[in-house]
């Protein structure tokens, strides 16, 4: 008997999870599922869920495994797919505006197999599209995209996939290139940009006593090898880049910043997302509070509008702003 709309919706989420290594179980499953969906009242019993889990085996034969260490589900064969489950025309539409993101931002070899992958389904899938609409027309653009050696990064992907240590050669803003094993915990893209924030391990020749946490630039690592030696993921890690703090830098607990009336209309379109920071003064300019910044953040922010702006606090940032002002007209004598 086909699936309805609703089942296979929720095998397609279980599936999901299993290719992601989420290891779904019943309260996972559901917490994935509400934070699709917060606003609604997402209620699932387990005996649903274990019968939709037995259903992906019996009927769809998706090789499906209890791992006890995880306490959840998992594929034994990763490529495992079966042309009954099809994917929806809108799910198509996301696979096709991803792969115009990973264009931008995925350097090689993963942005042919991104590309392979696509063409792959729409040989069996719709595009999901309007008739007249033309992909190629919506361009994004990453002009601080750093070359990347396809070697390396293949080999530091796979590594941080296979959740293996890297002997990598370093070449860092200072000094000479240094050899060094590290395991790559978090991969992540900022600013043009990819790093590696993980745990520095030793060299070929000597392991730490205690490994320390680090990041490296992708674009900066001249060789790697990946090694048999496995490592656990840190989830204190991934937290804090979640957070927006992959660089530990200094951090100012509150700013407050007045921005002129001149420039008004572009403060409130920069702080559309959160408009309830935006405090405007009955001569038109706006105060603006914001909480938790890094410091270079504050000073890019003061920069952005040219000078058309006061700092109310901290005063630290005052300070540098001053320095900094000091600085530039010196340098232009």
């Amino acid at each position: 008997m086909p699936a309805n709309k609703n089942k296979l919706l929720r095998m397609g989420v279980i599936i999901e999870m299993m290719r992601k290594n989420s290891f779904p179980n019943f309260t996972r499953f559901t917490a994935e599922m509400r934070r699709r969906d917060p606003a609604g009242a997402y209620k699932l019993s387990e005996r649903t869920f274990r019968r939709d889990i037995n259903d992906l085996k019996v009927e769809y034969d998706a090789p499906i495994e209890y791992d006890d260490s995880e306490r959840g589900f998992f594929l034994t064969n990763p490529d495992w797919v079966n042309e009954k489950l099809m994917v929806e025309p809108f799910e198509m539409k996301g696979v096709l505006l991803g792969q115009k993101v990973a264009e931008a931002l995925m350097p090689e070899p993963l942005r042919s197999s991104i590309n392979d992958a696509v063409r792959s389904l729409l040989t069996h899938n719709s595009a999901g599209f309007a008739d007249r609409a033309e992909l190629d027309m919506m361009q994004i653009i990453n002009p601080m995209q750093l070359p990347l050696s396809p070697e390396v990064f293949r080999t530091v992907f796979k590594a941080w996939e296979q959740r293996q240590k890297l002997q990598l050669t370093y070449c860092s803003v200072k000094g000479p290139p240094k050899e060094m094993v590290f395991e790559p915990h978090v991969l992540a893209w900022q600013w043009g940009v990819w790093y590696l924030k993980g745990m520095l391990c030793g060299t070929p020749k000597h392991e730490y006593r205690t490994p320390y946490s680090t990041i490296l630039a992708v674009h900066r690592i001249q060789q790697a090898e990946q090694l048999c030696s496995s490592f656990e993921s840190d989830r204190q890690l991934l937290d804090t880049v979640k957070k927006g703090k992959l660089f530990e830098f200094s951090r100012y607990p509150e700013v407050r910043l007045q921005f002129l009336p001149k420039v008004a209309v572009q403060v409130r379109e920069r702080f559309s997302s959160q408009p309830s920071c935006i405090q405007e003064s009955p001569d038109g300019s706006l105060v603006v509070t914001v909480q938790d910044l890094a410091e270079y953040e504050a000073v890019d922010l003061v920069l952005w509008v040219r000078g058309d702006v006061k700092v109310l606090s901290p005063e630290p940032l005052r300070q540098e702003i001053l320095r900094l002002a000091e600085t530039m007209r010196q340098n232009q004598q």
